[in-house]
């Protein structure tokens, strides 16, 4: 049996904000959770934006010259004086390819559904950074609050990616 290729979108980079036209979304971004609609337009996030683009989804052009947008001069652009962005692109990147609906979040980096009914939050932690226990009884306390679970994804120096769930923190 053939293997059907999803459709490739014309998505354009403005302002640093990457869209595409309403008319030109396929439903099946919409369904996987995919832009946030303002106007006429679906705009993504920057974890999506070069999510899509790493994917192969999206064919990003400049909206200016409509020139393509090379993937290492999106990351580039997307992530000016963030430079964050290329860590937790690669916890949202293995979130995704699970399966999962991935938001980024105020309070901790992500939440994460669309496995089961349960709803989870996702905090990285980087190998060799400090990560104190203050910080993680908060995002416990958060995640209590929330009612939902919370997944410390653990990076390492290689970049490989382990989860953990923190159920309870007691210090005696």
């Amino acid at each position: 049996m053939e293997e059907v290729k999803p459709e490739v979108v014309e998505a354009f980079l403005a302002n640093n904000k990457v869209s595409i036209s309403l008319s030109a979304t396929p439903s099946e971004l919409r369904e996987r959770g995919f832009g946030t609609l303002r106007g006429r337009r679906i705009y993504f996030s920057t974890l999506e934006a070069i999510y899509l683009a790493d994917k192969k989804r999206t064919r990003v052009l400049d909206a200016l010259t409509r020139n393509e947008v090379r993937f290492a001069d999106l990351v580039r652009k997307l992530s000016q004086s963030r430079p964050e962005v290329w860590m937790k692109y690669l916890v949202y990147r293995d979130l995704r390819d699970r399966g999962y609906i991935v938001r980024e979040e105020k309070t901790v980096d992500f939440e994460i559904y669309g496995k089961g009914a349960v709803r989870r939050l996702v905090s990285i932690i980087y190998e060799g950074r400090e990560a104190s226990i203050q910080r993680l009884q908060k995002l416990l306390r958060f995640a209590v609050m929330e009612k939902k679970e919370l997944l410390l994804a653990v990076i390492d120096r290689r970049t490989d990616i382990v989860y953990y769930t923190l159920g309870q923190l007691s210090l005696r």
